[in-house]
């Protein structure tokens, strides 16, 4: 386990406005990315998973659920997977917004590859590991990671008004759900503020081109992205004023 990632993964969860005793990173987080990053640190720190699985359960709706689906299966290794689809599935069940909202992630997630504890300090012992299986709640059970079932730690997080005041670029992922429109906007600010064809944009998130051309231009009649020429094709492009941070 590198400390500097959990350490990383912390700052970056405090910027967000879990109550961890760190500082905060100096930006807004790419949340997507932050996410496969928990489910790499997870089993170091039981207090940091639990954090993360509340803020989704509250605050899910920053998440481009679209983006992460490919994240997911791009990038994160398959032994966090399940980590990753432990604290999606329970987020989902135990949040008051849309449940269908990170169905796609979960999905790219797979299924339980082992089952062992998922704390690393319980895995080494075996008493401990006879343990964890006993207390392990029904939802960990299926993914194979196992630990006790648990509730949202609305008192381990700061109110969504302190969020959006730290967290200005996040704004438009509030007001789209996180649905497509967040995806384009995270693929954009991702790479430089642009993405070089409504192809690779499509390819990016998941979704067909006509849905993609839809996104954007309710994006673009908002004043968030604008199209430039690029060869053959129009390359998108994030508006400054829509990335702007404290």
């Amino acid at each position: 386990m590198s400390t500097k990632l959990l350490d990383s993964v912390a700052a970056r969860w405090s910027r967000l406005g879990a109550m961890l005793n760190v500082p905060a990173a100096a930006r807004t987080p790419d949340i997507e990315r932050l996410l496969l990053d928990t489910a790499r640190v997870a089993s170091a720190n039981v207090r940091l998973f639990i954090l993360a699985a509340s803020w989704l359960a509250q605050y899910g709706d920053y998440v481009a659920k679209h983006r992460l689906a490919r994240l997911i299966g791009e990038e994160l290794e398959p032994q966090y997977r399940p980590t990753l689809g432990l604290m999606l599935e329970w987020a989902k069940h135990r949040g008051d917004a849309n449940r269908a909202r990170f169905n796609l992630a979960i999905d790219a997630c797979g299924s339980a590859i082992d089952h062992r504890p998922l704390l690393d300090v319980e895995r080494r012992n075996p008493v401990l590991v006879s343990l964890a299986e006993k207390r392990a709640s029904l939802i960990s059970r299926k993914w194979g990671r196992w630990v006790a079932d648990f509730e949202v730690k609305n008192d381990g997080l700061r109110p969504a008004s302190w969020i959006a005041e730290h967290n200005p670029a996040l704004v438009e992922r509030a007001l789209t759900g996180g649905d497509l429109l967040a995806s384009v906007l995270a693929e954009c600010a991702a790479d430089a503020n642009a993405i070089n064809s409504e192809a690779e944009l499509a390819r990016r998130c998941g979704a067909s081109r006509p849905a993609i051309r839809s996104a954007v231009r309710r994006l673009e009649l908002a004043g968030r992205v604008h199209w430039l020429p690029k060869g053959r094709g129009h390359a998108i492009h994030l508006k400054q004023h829509a990335i702007a941070e404290t």
